[in-house]
């Protein structure tokens, strides 16, 4: 029976391999859901073994970590045609992609010593997300004073004559057809209309993150401040674009994300800085900025960070004529200074 058991065992047993990506902040917590269906012999006091990357690490149960992979056991018992959902709660430990690397299930001698284990082959297809540290930022904000546009800012130069949002009294400066009449003749005297404030405005940020012949030693610090422009542009409405010197394949030969706005642009720019790290392959900083400098219609705001002021002055120096450029460096050597944003707009 032993026998005739340990060959029909896990024969029937599925791994409902369903693709999913959680999102979390470092502290945040989520949970790795496997979900097991069973149409064969059951299984008891069976061991569950799971792999995975070190940027989340488990609430429950007493892991060991190899390098950067975390391993832990749980138990598992399920019966003839059962579905049985296993949830291991986890928590954000850093930035970066955790991914199911191996699933080994260890079902044990019914009347003896010893065990099988059964292994799971396909690529398990479940994966968290650890976005970058994030921090407030305030008065970012930079307006063309060439063209009016459609963010709203109350700082601005132009008006949108086709959403008013008020009335005030009527002043000499004021034209004469912007007169409400209604609101005239109910408070007695003339009011004229007030407009919503308008504004052109759009960033890109780029990063460079090569320092001579590496990659840069302070590459959290960097991502964490880009990211929070991120979600500095996103809460205020501005469309953004985001470019980083890491090779990438097809037209744009570097990691580029086109300017666009709301909730989608902020989770494809989360998810971009998520997955950076320090063993991508890289590309010249000054060639990208060549490539920018040819191929894409800049933005009214880019914003440069970067280890390096010489390979990019003369872009730097041609850009300012037209937008806003400011360029974000590190002043330290010890890394104990914080960055500073030093204006290289034309004078």
């Amino acid at each position: 029976m032993q026998i005739l058991y340990f060959k029909q065992v896990g024969q029937k047993l599925t791994l409902l391999n369903n693709k999913k990506r959680g999102r979390l902040l470092k502290g945040g917590q989520s949970n790795w859901e496997l979900t097991f269906e069973n149409k064969g012999v059951p299984i008891w006091n069976g061991q569950l073994r799971l792999q995975f990357q070190d940027a989340v690490k488990p609430l429950v149960n007493v892991h060991v970590g190899h390098t950067q992979l975390i391993e832990i056991v749980v138990p598992l018992t399920i019966g003839t045609n059962e579905v049985v959902t296993v949830t291991i709660p986890i928590e954000g430990q850093k930035r970066g992609l955790s991914r199911l690397k191996k699933l080994e299930l260890t079902v044990p001698h019914l009347f003896g010593e010893g065990s099988v284990v059964l292994l799971h082959k396909p690529l398990i297809l479940m994966e968290q997300l650890v976005y970058p540290n994030m921090y407030p930022l305030k008065n970012m904000r930079k307006a063309s004073p060439l063209k009016p546009g459609d963010s709203e800012y109350k700082h601005s130069l132009f008006q949108d004559l086709f959403s008013p949002v008020g009335t005030r009294d009527y002043g000499p400066a004021d034209q004469f057809h912007h007169i409400h009449w209604k609101a005239s003749a109910r408070m007695q005297k003339l009011q004229t209309k007030v407009f919503t404030q308008v504004a052109n405005e759009s960033a890109l940020l780029v990063l460079n993150v090569v320092n001579r012949y590496s990659i840069i030693a302070d590459l959290e610090e960097r991502i964490e401040d880009i990211a929070s422009f991120v979600d500095y542009f996103y809460r205020e409405g501005i469309p953004f674009a985001l470019s980083v010197n890491v090779r990438s394949f097809g037209v744009t030969p570097y990691l580029y994300l086109p300017i666009g706005d709301g909730q989608k642009q902020h989770q494809k720019a989360m998810e971009l800085l998520s997955i950076l790290s320090k063993n991508d392959n890289t590309i010249p900083f000054n060639l990208m900025l060549s490539h920018m400098d040819m191929h894409e219609n800049l933005p009214v705001s880019v914003v440069i960070f970067t280890h390096d002021v010489k390979e990019m002055a003369s872009y730097v120096a041609k850009w300012s004529k037209d937008i806003h450029v400011n360029v974000r460096l590190n002043q330290s050597l010890g890394g104990e200074v914080p960055w500073k944003e030093l204006p290289l707009q034309g004078r």
